[in-house]
């Protein structure tokens, strides 16, 4: 294969190229929309949730917890990763913010993403589960979550690192501290205190989790929306290099054909 074949075979597959790369951004900004609508649905819920809980605790705190047994679970770390690639280094930064934390060695580290728990596999208390590729999974990944984290009994407290807007952060998810105000005056139950604090952890602790599962996936989007438009970029210059390149070999074999034409004009 001459140079200028071998030219024209790269131009289509940078072209075959461009059209996957356009279908992947498409469906990043479509999921992008999806994620936007969901992420202030769900954050209006945890809200709603949170000062759910924080009226109880206020009213019923103190004659609920001395109901309750210790907490017999050990400390819970969240560390929420990208399932899928072609986002950067979403991950990276993840398990760098991991390796910046002072953690006990008791602590067991819950790692949401196969491909962030190879980052973490320096420690050793990691429990790998699948991450959400997208909104529909996300469900699924947060009732898996519950479960693996309530397996040997609920934890005495759970935290989240996840990727937030800007930086991953680090929340404390549970217990939430006794709150010193409330605005409602009186607080009427009809379960008993111990079932019903129990109650309101656990889908707190729900809501919770699909608050910062749709934060993460929502930034995650972001990360790939963002490399594939900068892979897009990348091969519009690549092929407009190589279509000049072509072109400039047309024109000098064109240039030579000539020349041979007028060499034998001259000789006849």
């Amino acid at each position: 294969m001459n140079q200028r074949a071998e030219n024209n075979y790269r131009l289509e597959l940078y072209e075959e190229m461009d059209d996957i790369i356009t279908a992947m951004r498409n469906l990043a900004r479509v999921e992008m929309l999806r994620l936007e609508k969901a992420q202030g649905h769900q954050r209006s819920v945890f809200d709603s949730c949170r000062q759910a809980m924080d009226q109880f605790l206020f009213h019923r705190g103190g004659a609920a917890a001395g109901q309750l047994p210790a907490a017999p679970g050990p400390d819970l770390l969240l560390v929420l990763g990208s399932e899928r690639g072609f986002c950067g280094g979403f991950n990276e930064l993840v398990a760098q913010r991991f390796h910046e934390l002072a953690l006990q060695d008791t602590e067991i580290i819950l790692a949401v993403g196969t491909r962030l728990a190879d980052k973490l596999s320096t420690y050793d208390n990691v429990i790998a589960l699948r991450a959400a590729a997208g909104i529909d999974e996300s469900l699924a990944v947060m009732h898996s979550i519950v479960d693996t984290s309530v397996r040997t009994g609920f934890p005495r407290r759970i935290r989240v690192l996840y990727h937030d807007h800007n930086q991953p952060e680090i929340v404390q998810l549970l217990p939430l501290p006794q709150p010193d105000h409330c605005n409602a005056a009186s607080l009427c139950t009809t379960l008993p205190a111990a079932t019903l604090l129990q109650e309101l952890q656990l889908h707190y602790l729900q809501q919770g989790l699909m608050h910062y599962l749709t934060v993460s996936l929502h930034t995650e989007n972001r990360w790939r929306l963002r490399q594939m438009e900068g892979a897009r970029d990348h091969l519009e210059e690549l092929s407009r290099n190589l279509r000049q390149r072509i072109n400039a070999q047309r024109q000098q074999q064109i240039v030579e054909e000539i020349e041979v034409i007028l060499s034998d004009q001259t000789f006849s």
